[in-house]
């Protein structure tokens, strides 16, 4: 898998777009006791290091390591490697946190709100329910992580064509939808799926959306 990027954003393939009319406003505040300010850039970043950093018990190895975490945005970034305060909101306000949790690669993105500062708080409040299901146990911790394993990007995966993979042949994108809906269950893990044949099903309908649309 190439390595992701910090800056530009390095959306997942895999993981689907919100569309630009359908983003909303964040309401994450400081959590300072008093202000009802909105989450600052730096916050949010912190929020989401502090999270991947309590999966590690006190005087135990890192699960996580922190040093490790990589924030992906369209922002200029700081020295360190985080995004860097100070800039205006980019055209795609997305942000995608990829890291290694216990030898794993994984990845969450989100894109559901206008600010970046929120998607990344997005994240880390996601991290944190992640935290709440594994003290439930390996089986329902591991179940909630699908979707979220760091996988290659389409042109590295998929070797068929989308028909091929979707097994619909005709012209009409509601049956092209309906093909990628039966392929996706029977591709799931938790039907059995092969390694990777999730992605390659979700890549295939991207693709059949792209040529499809074209000639409607």
């Amino acid at each position: 898998m190439s390595e992701p990027t910090r800056s530009p954003l390095r959306w997942p393939a895999w993981f689907p777009r919100t569309s630009e009319s359908k983003r909303q406003h964040g309401r994450f505040g400081r959590r300072d006791g008093y202000s009802t300010k909105s989450i600052t850039l730096h916050q949010a970043c912190g929020r989401v290091v502090d999270e991947l950093g309590k999966f590690t018990r006190t005087g135990q190895n890192w699960r996580c390591d922190p040093k490790e975490v990589i924030i992906s945005t369209d922002l200029l970034l700081r020295n360190d490697g985080l995004p860097r305060s100070g800039q205006r909101t980019p055209a795609d306000p997305g942000a995608a946190v990829y890291f290694t949790l216990d030898g794993k690669q994984r990845c969450v993105p989100c894109d559901m709100y206008l600010r970046i500062e929120d998607n990344i708080a997005a994240i880390a409040a996601t991290i944190q329910s992640l935290r709440t299901i594994e003290r439930h146990g390996s089986q329902m911790f591991e179940a909630a992580f699908t979707g979220f394993d760091a996988l290659p990007a389409p042109d590295q995966v998929v070797g068929r064509s989308w028909r091929d993979v979707l097994g619909y042949y005709g012209d009409s994108l509601a049956e092209a939808k309906q093909a990628y809906m039966r392929a996706r269950k029977t591709a799931h893990p938790d039907h059995g799926g092969a390694p990777g044949l999730l992605h390659e099903v979700t890549v295939a309908w991207e693709q059949a959306q792209n040529e499809l649309s074209r000639e409607a």
